[in-house]
């Protein structure tokens, strides 16, 4: 909202302005600047009343020219009320010679902040023009090895800012100017990173793919490699800093943002033999996969033009996606009509020097980067707290039911992973914060009837598929219950118990014991919902289980 509230102040304050301001001022001095104010909050009006008719379902083609009638509007009165006083009225560089004022690109910007704060959705290209969105929950800071003012500059959330792609835009021609990536944290969240257990990055040798994943082969389940990519700084020089009190740690407001270091963007305008060429291009360098890092240059038989040092850097830390002007023509060697990179396995990106990512375009297409593009966003800091339990889940079910497989639990975690434990005292660990909605989510795999009335539902009660239930675990080990996150079947607590208890400094013990006699009051037959292509369908009798008790329990 800072855009919009630094353009609408003028117009709230200028009544209140008006006096003091004739006072040392001529009136055609003072009646130019509150036309400007009537005549910008007009322009906004009506480029926001052509964004509402677009998300109503207007013709694209119809909204273009409404919004090509606004500007032709703008433009004509701009003109207009410049004409009142040249002493009095600003005389932007670009006024009268059909190029856009300051004032109608900070409208153009506001609209499309306004645009992606609704909708989600980021600016539309500009021919010969790059945007870079921030769609992130948090502040981004740009860093360049190739332009001065490229880096340093820091988008606020769902703010923009642009380059003009020719001569004289801030980029350079028929060149490389690189774009790196990094959200902005304060020492606060810092400290609640906590970027010192970023183990994997700290040991020796050449960093690898998995160095930036979460529960790999190489990682045990639970760990925050995602969140630690994201806040920090992954140099091989900060892994040190992590774990000192160095005055440049990995992350806050001490940040050493050294150019070597985040989500890489490149772009060089005006290039090829003809200067009549765009090219940009992604990098992460991730190698061929989690263990096969890029080629050591100092390998016996290295080709020196496809080869790293040692310190290379993996370069993922925040989601990035690139898209071009309608109908551009470009060239894409990976094949598709955009670029995205939403892990640092992204095959849209350079992943070894040689790697063939660049794509081509020709000059004069315009460009939108968005950072965390649609609901790519960055990893909640919620995901890392100062107690991360160690959580066992142990199955005390009996290992015959009546139904095949019924007694065996699946458990969810809140990062989208499943996993089966096994009946008879079977169990499964996992490390992780699950102190708040979702927490961890069990299922007992049986058929169970439900009285819910479910959307695939058209008679009477029938097996909503699976039971479960959300279970929310405090720092402490004390268990809350909560609803599951998908559908309404009968509440894991409901044919089971499910306890907990602390076993030590960050550990706990969840046990799921049987709860006769609704454990196994599954359906007659394990019969199935009367769905499509399902084997044995349920057809009465309606409120009693396979073992006659009635259901729902009484």
């Amino acid at each position: 909202m800072k855009r919009i509230l630094n353009l609408c102040r003028p117009v709230a304050y200028s009544l209140l302005l008006l006096i003091p301001m004739m006072q040392g001022a001529s009136s055609q001095e003072t009646a130019c600047q509150a036309k400007l104010y009537r005549h910008v909050g007009d322009y906004l009006h009506c480029r926001l009343n052509a964004e509402a008719a677009l998300a109503k379902g207007q013709d694209p083609g119809k909204n273009e020219l409404a919004r090509k009638a606004c500007d032709a509007a703008y433009r004509k009165g701009y003109n207009a009320v410049l004409k009142l006083s040249a002493a009095g009225c600003p005389a932007f560089e670009g006024a009268g010679s059909g190029g856009p004022s300051p004032l109608e690109q900070e409208v153009q910007q506001t609209v499309g902040e306004v645009r992606g704060m609704v909708s989600g959705n980021p600016p539309q290209p500009v021919a010969g023009q790059l945007t870079l969105y921030n769609n992130c929950n948090s502040p981004i800071k740009f860093m360049s090895p190739t332009s001065n003012s490229i880096n340093g500059t820091t988008l606020q959330p769902y703010d923009s800012t642009s380059y003009p792609t020719a001569a004289g835009g801030g980029l350079g021609q028929n060149t490389p100017n690189t774009f790196m990536f990094a959200p902005i944290t304060t020492d606060a969240q810092c400290a609640q990173v906590q970027c010192s257990n970023w183990t994997d990055i700290q040991a020796t040798g050449q960093r690898m793919g998995y160095m930036w994943m979460n529960n790999t082969s190489n990682s045990p389940p639970g760990n925050n490699n995602l969140v630690y990519a994201a806040f920090c700084q992954p140099t091989n020089a900060a892994a040190g800093q992590c774990t000192t009190t160095s005055s440049t740690p990995c992350c806050g407001s001490q940040m050493n943002y050294d150019k070597t270091f985040g989500t890489t963007f490149e772009i060089t305008p005006n290039g090829g033999t003809s200067n009549n060429q765009d090219f940009v291009d992604l990098s992460t360098n991730y190698g061929s996969g989690p263990n096969s890092p890029p080629t050591l240059c100092s390998a016996s038989g290295a080709d020196p033009n496809n080869c790293v040092n040692a310190t290379a850097n993996i370069f993922f830390n925040v989601p990035i996606g690139v898209t071009m002007s309608s109908g551009a023509s470009c060239t894409f060697p990976q094949g598709g009509s955009s670029l995205s990179c939403t892990d640092v396995s992204c095959p849209d990106a350079y992943q070894y020097p040689e790697d063939n990512k660049q794509v081509a375009c020709p000059a004069g297409t315009g460009y939108v980067v968005t950072l965390c593009p649609g609901a790519s966003q960055l990893p909640s800091l919620g995901q890392v707290g100062a107690a991360q339990n160690k959580i066992t889940v142990q199955n005390n079910l009996g290992k015959s039911s009546p139904c095949p497989n019924g007694n065996t639990v699946s458990l969810f975690t809140s990062g989208g992973g499943q996993q089966v434990v096994q009946p008879g005292g079977g169990s499964v660990t996992i490390q992780g914060n699950y102190s708040a909605y979702p927490g961890l989510g069990l299922q007992v795999n049986n058929w169970y009837w439900t009285s819910e009335n479910l959307p695939v539902q058209k008679g009477p009660p029938q097996n909503p598929d699976n039971s479960g239930a959300q279970f929310i675990v405090s720092d402490q080990c004390t268990l809350s219950q909560a609803p599951p996150v998908y559908g309404k079947g009968i509440e894991t607590y409901e044919i089971s118990t499910v306890t907990a208890q602390k076993t030590g400094t960050n550990e706990c013990l969840i046990t799921i014991n049987a709860k006769q006699p609704y454990t196994d009051a599954v359906t007659p037959g394990c019969c199935a919902p009367p769905l499509q292509n399902m084997g044995s369908v349920c057809a009465g009798p309606w409120g009693v289980t396979n073992n006659q008790q009635p259901w729902p329990p009484q």
